[in-house]
């Protein structure tokens, strides 16, 4: 809000008064500080653009921490960085919406993950299996992990594997079972 689009329309009869004119203007100029500040409002709390705090804040909305709920195996913090911390967000804000239908998780994934590819199979006995192709993050992996991303029915099993996309003929494995029965296998050609 520009406050010289109210000035200009004051009658002949206070332009000349010193004092009104400074009255008035002060005034305006609160206004003007108090829109700018409104208008800020939802660009920075926008999942996009927050960063810091103001994530935080986010996080608070919609239930999700910035503290992962594990120490990380490579001795790093378990404090997500603003760029996984908004993945984190982004995930939970779409399970909070999730319909159960299976093209909306490949929406999700693919809004969050654009260089990984996802896929699902229902396995029809309360469990499914997610395979996962192309190279995450450590931190995304194991927001991957630790059920962060992946939205599924209460009640089923989610088994998670990686495909590994190396040319190299080497094996690569790793095998983790957690307490929500996540699986994860990761393995290279052999």
């Amino acid at each position: 809000m520009a406050i010289q689009e109210y000035l200009d329309p004051i009658t002949s009869q206070h332009w000349d008064k010193e004092k009104f004119m400074r009255w008035l203007t002060a005034m305006l100029e609160k206004e003007d500080a108090a829109v700018t500040v409104a208008n800020y409002i939802p660009i920075a709390f926008s999942v996009d653009q927050a960063v810091g705090v103001q994530l935080n804040t986010l996080g608070d909305l919609v239930g999700r921490s910035r503290y992962l709920p594990f120490q990380l195996a490579d001795g790093s913090s378990p404090v997500l960085d603003d760029s996984n911390y908004r993945i984190a967000l982004k995930a939970k804000i779409a399970q909070n919406q999730w319909e159960g239908t299976l093209p909306q998780i490949y929406e999700l994934w693919a809004d969050l993950f654009p260089n990984a590819r996802l896929k699902l199979k229902d396995n029809q006995n309360m469990s499914m299996k997610a395979t996962i192709r192309g190279e995450l993050g450590l931190q995304s992996v194991l927001l991957v992990t630790v059920g962060y991303i992946i939205p599924k029915p209460a009640g089923v099993s989610l088994t998670i594997s990686w495909e590994s996309e190396l040319d190299r003929k080497d094996y690569i494995g790793m095998n983790v079972t957690t307490r929500d029965t996540v699986e994860i296998s990761c393995a290279g050609p052999a």
